[in-house]
């Protein structure tokens, strides 16, 4: 491997060409290419004060089509950089996010324009504290303004400005880069048409205030940090650095992953030396990691990071309502999070999705169950690789973006059947009846939610005939990502539980079709539907049906159907409930009936005047239209 020294301030000194603007661009070696702003191109920062000259390094892939309409940029997190996809010429290692960036990949470049740009405050080509001041020719230091995460995003867009390109097809980035998502569709939410923030917050907990204090406490009791001018004492505060990113570093992971991949286990030891040498394997791993960040990061990009992370608080910038940042956005969102990530917890990523679904936002969510901690979303996840697959593959084909990746046409083939034609729609939903009468009860321009969608069929029937905005709670990882793939919006969760989270009256409609029979609790998951939703639609299939009553009565055993189909001893049906069940549970929990459909074997409307014993025989399917009282 060949060695590369850390590039000195003075890199930053170009002789690049100009623009028509005033900007100046060049390639470099280390940092990929770099836009220098000035003459009349100051970057106004929120801390009051402005860079009256910076420069942004980045890393582009792909190409950019003739309608500039495939761009995609990419953040990175805090010890990131532009490096995203190529070789990353320090380190000599694999660009960071390899697993999901590249050729055939789920944000493929032989068909997008990927844009990863250092952030501001950076120490890979972008102006930071290690940068030259113009006005003393010295490093900046602590002299450079404290920056925020909107100051990095305003840089980025003075960037895609530069490059002529009015509307991004797609910014995605997780941790710290899914901060960036945030503020990018917040401050400019006509230029992005989807975001996929991953592993992030909305704003930054106490607790990753406090772990941030400790590295840089860290950084600055280090005696070659010199008040921040360690490169005009040519010192670096290196054993500071290495340690606030071994506390960091252990943020990052699970107990779990620090337990499978170290255990207790010695390093390169027989038995323990009763010192203080790196006794334990995770011990060593830990000083490995810090030394080796000291060789490609900046100590003072790490103080003024850190400290922007810290800032981030998108509803304080908003009157402390979250929902209001986002209150013009037309954007499409994928929120993703992972179980074990006790640094940004899945509950800050729910924040986010009922924040947007608060202004009928096109929001989906979903938790990944991983080991591995906050580090999953940039290691090999397989789910992550798919959702991310289905969520740009159907975004493009919503905007009408010419996109036919082999790779994630091969994922969405197993997935998706082929899809039905308009014309053809009463034989495509003749095996499942009740969903044309539910389109029958929804009105059009509504907003409905769909508990246990599966694989989207109702909302898709939902979207063609009534216009609707429309997601699904679903619980299977497969139905999940066929929602994805067909252009849904779709939450993955547990209806009995995820349905609190929502507040008072979110929908016009809830549904849930087929499905109540196979919840542990009914009664309340039917309290939180009416609790949530102006109007309940429920369907199901009705164990009083002379079939069922007649092979209970000459078999003895439990009924088979084509809706009731399982044995009884691995059934998901487990409350069989009648039409005179249901209706008695409207009345404990003083549901208003509204309308009430009973379907026949053949999928024919009984008469509703007909007596309750004859609607209990001869109605196999029942569908529900419920208000509150």
């Amino acid at each position: 491997m060949t060695e590369h020294n850390t590039p000195s301030p003075k890199d930053l000194i170009t002789k690049p060409g100009s623009t028509s603007s005033g900007a100046q661009t060049t390639d470099h070696e280390i940092y990929g290419h770099v836009t220098t702003f000035s003459k009349g191109q100051p970057l106004k920062l929120d801390c009051g004060q402005s860079l009256e000259k910076f420069s942004i390094a980045y890393q582009t892939y792909g190409k950019l089509n003739k309608d500039k309409t495939n761009a995609i940029i990419v953040c990175h997190a805090l010890t990131g950089d532009q490096h995203v996809a190529n070789t990353h010429p320090i380190t000599g290692k694999p660009g960071w996010w390899t697993t999901l960036v590249g050729p055939g990949k789920p944000i493929d470049t032989d068909h997008f324009y990927v844009i990863c740009p250092n952030i501001i405050g950076g120490c890979m080509g972008s102006t930071g504290p290690s940068s030259i001041n113009p006005a003393t020719g010295k490093a900046y230091g602590l002299d450079f303004p404290v920056i925020t995460i909107a100051d990095m995003v305003r840089a980025q867009a003075m960037l895609i400005d530069e490059m002529a390109i009015d509307q991004l097809f797609c910014i995605i980035g997780g941790s710290m880069g899914g901060m960036q998502v945030l503020q990018w569709v917040a401050d400019y939410p006509q230029r992005v048409f989807c975001a996929a923030p991953i592993a992030t917050t909305s704003r930054h907990s106490s607790q990753n205030i406090a772990f941030h204090e400790v590295g840089r406490q860290a950084v600055m009791a280090d005696p070659d940090w010199h008040g921040g001018s360690y490169i005009e004492h040519d010192t670096l505060p290196g054993k500071g650095l290495a340690v606030a990113r071994m506390a960091a570093h252990i943020t990052y992971l699970s107990e779990q992953a620090l337990h499978n991949k170290f255990g207790r286990n010695l390093q390169d030891r027989d038995k323990l030396t009763f010192g203080f040498d790196a006794d334990f394997q995770v011990e060593s791993y830990l000083r490995y990691q810090g030394l080796k960040f000291v060789e490609r990061f900046d100590p003072n990009s790490y103080l003024y990071i850190t400290r922007a992370m810290d800032y981030f608080d998108l509803a304080a910038d908003h009157n402390g309502v979250l929902a209001k940042a986002f209150s013009d956005v037309k954007t499409r969102f994928c929120i993703v999070s992972f179980t074990s990530d006790w640094l940004y917890p899945t509950e800050e990523s729910r924040t986010i999705m009922y924040a947007l679904n608060a202004v009928a936002a096109k929001v989906s969510f979903l938790e990944i169950e991983s080991d591995k901690g906050h580090d999953a979303f940039l290691l090999d996840e397989p789910e992550l690789f798919n959702i991310i697959s289905s969520f740009i593959h159907s975004a493009a084909n919503e905007c009408k973006l010419s996109y036919n990746s082999a790779i994630t046409e091969k994922i969405h083939s197993s997935l998706v059947a082929k899809e039905e034609k308009s014309e053809d729609i009463e034989t495509v939903f003749s095996r499942r009846v009740d969903l044309l009468q539910i389109a029958d009860f929804v009105t059009d321009g509504s907003r409905v939610l769909d508990v246990g969608c599966g694989d989207g069929t109702l909302l898709r029937l939902l979207n063609r005939r009534r216009h609707i905005n429309g997601r699904g709670i679903e619980i299977d990882a497969n139905n999940v990502n066929t929602c994805l793939s067909k252009g849904l919006s779709v939450i993955r969760g547990d209806a009995e539980r995820d349905l609190a989270y929502f507040p008072d009256n979110s929908f016009d409609y809830t549904i849930l079709s087929q499905t109540i029979q196979t919840m542990q609790n009914p009664k309340k998951v039917l309290e939180e539907l009416l609790r949530i939703g102006k109007h309940v639609i429920v369907s199901f299939p009705n164990f009083g049906h002379w079939s069922i009553r007649m092979k209970l009565m000459f078999s003895g055993e439990m009924p088979k159907t084509d809706i009731l189909p399982h044995e009884w001893y691995e059934t998901p049906n487990i409350h069989y409930c009648s039409i005179d069940d249901f209706q008695k549970l409207c009345r404990h929990v003083d549901a208003h009936i509204e309308e009430l459909t009973v379907l026949d074997w053949y999928g024919r409307k009984l008469r509703f005047n007909l007596p309750v014993f004859t609607l209990n025989s001869f109605g196999e399917q029942a569908v529900f239209l419920l208000s509150k009282k």
